[in-house]
C-alpha cells in the first residue's frame, strides 16, 4: 500500500498525460451547463426544486457567468499546460464551485460527476512545475504519486460502493433474479438491448457479473496492481457495453482510465513486463511514422487539395 500511495515511479509522466484527459472532460461539463440567463429566465422551477426548509445560496447572473466563465478560462489554460500556480487555482475552484452550484438546487443532481470535482482537486495540487533545467524533488514525486493514488483508488471505490449498494439495497434477488438488469435494458435501454432482455438466463449472468466485477474492483486493484492496466481495460469494456445496450455512457468515468490505469509509461512497475516493452516500442514506432509523414499539401486554386 505504501508503494501505491507514495512509490509510484511513473507518477509525474501519468498526471501530465491524466491533467490532459481531467482537463477535457471538465471544459465539456463547463461547457454543457446552464449559462445565466437560465437561472434568471427559470427562477421560479430552479427554486422549487430546493429542499424545503433548508437556505440556498444563490448568485445573480453576472456572477454566475463570471465564475463559469473564469473556470472555463482557467481550465482550457491548464489543460494546455500552463501550471503556473494562479492558473491551477482559478481552473480548480472556477470547476468546483460551479459544478457544485449547479447541484445544490437539488441533491441528486451532485451523484454522477462528483468524482470530477474530486480528481480536479487532486490533480491540481500536485501538478507543480519541476526548477528550471532540473528534475521534480522527492517530495513533489511523492505528493504526485498520492494525487495518482487517490484518483485511482477513488475510482475503484466507486465501483465497489455500486456493488454493495446493489447487494445491500436490492439483496440477493437482484442477482438471482435479473429483474432489474431485464426492465432496465427492456424499457430503458436501447434497441439492442431490448433485444436481449428476453434471454432470463442471461439477464440473471449479467446481473450477478456486474455485482461481482463492481464489489470486487477496489480490493482486486489493490491485490493485483501490477495488472491495473488488464483492470482498468476491463472497466473500459464494462462501459462501452452499457452504452451500447442501455445507452448510458458515463464518459466522464472512464474516459480517465486509459490515463489513470491502462497507458503504458515509462518508469511504472510493468517496465520489465514483455507486453509493457512491445506497447512502449509500438507507442514509438506510430510516434515516428506519424512524425515521418509528409505535410499535406496546399489547396488548388478550385479547393481541391493537391495530389
Amino acid at each position: 500500500m505504501t508503494d501505491i500511495l507514495f512509490g509510484q515511479a511513473d507518477a509525474p509522466a501519468r498526471l501530465r498525460v491524466t491533467r490532459t484527459v481531467l482537463g477535457v472532460a471538465a471544459l465539456r461539463t463547463l461547457r454543457h451547463l446552464p449559462d445565466g440567463s437560465f437561472f434568471e429566465e427559470h427562477a421560479d422551477t430552479v427554486m422549487s426544486e430546493q429542499v424545503q426548509g433548508k437556505k440556498r445560496f444563490t448568485l445573480s447572473r453576472r456572477q454566475y457567468d463570471l465564475l463559469r466563465g473564469a473556470g472555463l478560462a482557467g481550465m482550457a489554460l491548464w489543460t494546455a499546460g500552463v501550471r503556473h500556480p494562479a492558473v491551477r487555482a482559478v481552473a480548480a475552484t472556477g470547476f468546483i464551485a460551479t459544478n457544485a452550484y449547479v447541484a445544490h438546487f437539488h441533491p441528486r443532481f451532485w451523484n454522477y460527476n462528483s468524482h470530477l470535482s474530486l480528481f480536479v482537486a487532486a490533480a491540481a495540487a500536485a501538478d507543480l512545475r519541476p526548477p528550471a533545467g532540473g528534475e521534480a524533488g522527492e517530495a513533489t514525486r511523492q505528493l504526485q504519486s498520492v494525487a495518482m493514488a487517490s484518483m485511482q483508488l477513488g475510482a475503484a471505490t466507486i465501483y465497489s460502493q455500486a456493488g454493495v449498494s446493489k447487494l445491500v439495497h436490492g439483496g440477493k434477488e437482484w442477482m438471482t433474479t435479473g429483474r432489474t438488469v431485464k426492465g432496465a435494458l427492456a424499457l430503458l435501454g436501447t434497441p439492442a438491448g431490448a433485444e436481449v432482455s428476453h434471454n432470463d438466463r442471461l439477464m440473471r449472468l449479467i446481473a450477478v457479473a456486474t455485482v461481482a466485477g463492481e464489489t470486487a474492483f477496489l480490493p482486486l486493484l489493490l491485490a493485483r496492481w501490477k495488472d491495473r492496466h488488464l483492470i482498468g481495460a476491463s472497466a473500459i469494456g464494462f462501459h462501452l457495453l452499457t452504452k451500447r445496450y442501455l445507452g448510458i455512457s458515463f464518459w466522464h468515468l472512464w474516459w480517465l482510465y486509459p490515463a489513470l490505469f491502462v497507458i503504458p509509461l515509462p518508469g511504472d512497475d510493468r517496465d520489465g513486463s514483455a507486453a509493457h516493452r512491445a506497447a512502449l516500442a509500438l507507442a514509438g514506432q506510430v510516434t515516428k511514422r506519424l512524425r515521418a509523414l509528409p505535410a499535406p499539401l496546399p489547396p488548388k486554386p478550385n479547393g481541391v487539395h493537391g495530389a
